[in-house]
């Protein structure tokens, strides 16, 4: 890596940051959905995201939400189906709104959950109505965005309490990075 210290401690914390939201991610698919329409989670392994998004940096987060969507979709079984193209599409907008807004500060981490749950939510629908052919997709967002919006505030207050806890910066302040 060219002008960036190559760190095994960073290299370590993001191969923790990935298996939890990977555990994170399939223990969720097992749960039953929030609501009485399927597809409807908390998004908890978009926590860890949103975390490294803050603490790590734009590529780190990058990696890890990719890397997440991938390896999730490999172990339920779902990939190249359906699932995985709406978890990409979802992963995908919902990264690059928080990294903009992260990126110039315009809300805190509980504002940037919600606009990322809710693109989130968006882009799976509209993944939908492109696979299925069928506008009417758009209808479920109605549902789905009221409940984006309650989840990614409450995974963003979650994400503002364990940055308070400053456990990533003085993981990085002691190792160098």
């Amino acid at each position: 890596m060219k002008g960036k210290r190559f760190n095994v401690y960073k290299m370590t914390l993001l191969a923790i940051l990935l298996a939890l939201a990977v555990a994170l991610g399939v223990a969720e698919s097992f749960l039953p959905p929030l609501g009485p329409v399927g597809g409807v989670r908390l998004g908890l392994a978009n926590l860890l995201v949103l975390l490294c998004l803050y603490e790590l940096g734009f590529f780190e987060a990058l990696f890890l939400d990719l890397a997440k969507v991938l390896l999730v979709n490999l172990l339920r079984g779902t990939f190249l189906q359906m699932g995985f193209w709406m978890s990409l599409a979802g992963a995908a907008a919902s990264f690059l709104a928080m990294a903009i807004l992260c990126r110039f500060r315009f809300l805190t981490e509980t504002g940037v959950s919600a606009v990322g749950s809710m693109l989130h939510s968006f882009a799976q629908v509209a993944v939908g109505a492109l696979i299925l052919g069928t506008p009417s997709v758009f209808y479920y967002y109605c549902f789905l965005m009221p409940v984006s919006l309650v989840t990614g505030v409450l995974m963003g207050l979650l994400a503002n309490r364990i940055r308070a806890s400053k456990i990533i910066a003085r993981i990085k302040q002691n190792h160098g990075f």
